[in-house]
């Protein structure tokens, strides 16, 4: 008896998550018949891509002007140092490299330590 009191229950679920089920697609139904969809034309996306591409060469541009103006004043700082004041280049390179083996000797011990 207990199975088709719990049978009629799941059959009375069903029927009950059916009409939620057909209440929510009608609901859904009006919502795209009242708002409308547009979609731009391709002469505006063409536009927008032109602009993009516009812009990014702009960008690279500026950033390979800014990285070469970087670049040649640091050079020149290094071989003014170099031709001008040996020592001091001698011991800053000596200072980079102490530094480079010491951060990643520092890496390696905490990747170390946390396995």
């Amino acid at each position: 008896m207990n199975k088709q009191k719990g049978g009629a229950e799941n059959e009375h679920l069903n029927e009950e998550m059916l009409a939620v089920v057909k209440e929510i697609e009608k609901g859904m139904h009006s919502v795209e018949q009242a708002t409308p969809v547009y979609t731009p034309n391709l002469e505006w996306f063409e536009q927008m891509v032109v602009e993009q591409k516009h812009q990014s060469r702009k960008k690279l541009i500026i950033d390979i002007l800014l990285f070469s103006i970087i670049a040649f004043l640091l050079l020149t700082a290094v071989l003014f140092t170099l031709y001008s004041l040996p020592v001091v280049f001698f011991a800053l390179q000596g200072f980079v490299a102490i530094m480079i083996v010491g951060y990643f000797l520092l890496k390696r011990i905490k990747q170390v330590r946390e396995t």
